[in-house]
């Protein structure tokens, strides 16, 4: 058996915050651990095989964070595992009862919120984008090669599934912002 262990799209199977530390949780507890979170992350995640362990994971999309936010949270126990894009992903071992990253409900939804937000813009770019291609193939069509028409039908059938799985996601956030 194999000491690693690579998942590929980790943050597409598990889209909500809460889902995705709670796997992270899961896997540790199994013994598959993180060293480091990295921006391509998100795409392909490496794990290696050691000791289980039992950890309190935070994903925190912080845009811009205050100069102070890496400090304060290592100042409170928390071990800062890397940025993948603009989410912080933080973990801390313990005993007993799980940690909370969040000091209250408020916290939490905000950081859902966070998370949403970007979700949301990600969603309007797509969809900007078939609808952009539309036009352009409906203004356009005559004096474009069969070819260009064709290939400009496959980016929009593309992006307009990325946006419908998108939209997916924006569901599960809203019904799930206050966990």
């Amino acid at each position: 058996m194999s000491n690693q262990k690579t998942i590929l799209f980790p943050l597409f199977k598990h889209i909500l915050p809460s889902d995705f530390e709670s796997w992270l949780e899961q896997m540790a507890a199994e013994g598959w651990q993180i060293d480091r979170i990295g921006q391509w992350s998100s795409i392909i995640l490496h794990f290696r095989q050691g000791e289980p362990k039992k950890y309190r994971f935070v994903y925190d999309p912080q845009l811009s964070p205050r100069k102070d936010y890496i400090p304060t949270y290592e100042e409170f126990g928390w071990e800062y595992l890397g940025r993948m894009a603009s989410a912080h992903i933080w973990r801390m071992e313990y005993e007993g009862e799980r940690p909370q990253a969040f000091s209250d409900q408020v916290d939490l939804v905000e950081r859902n919120q966070r998370n949403l937000t970007a979700v949301s813009i990600s969603f309007f770019i797509f969809l900007a984008a078939v609808l952009a291609i539309g036009m352009g193939l409906s203004l356009a069509a005559d004096s474009l090669s069969a070819g260009d028409r064709v290939q400009l039908i496959i980016a929009a059938v593309f992006f307009g599934l990325i946006s419908l799985a998108l939209a997916y996601v924006m569901l599960q956030m809203r019904k799930r912002i206050q966990k």
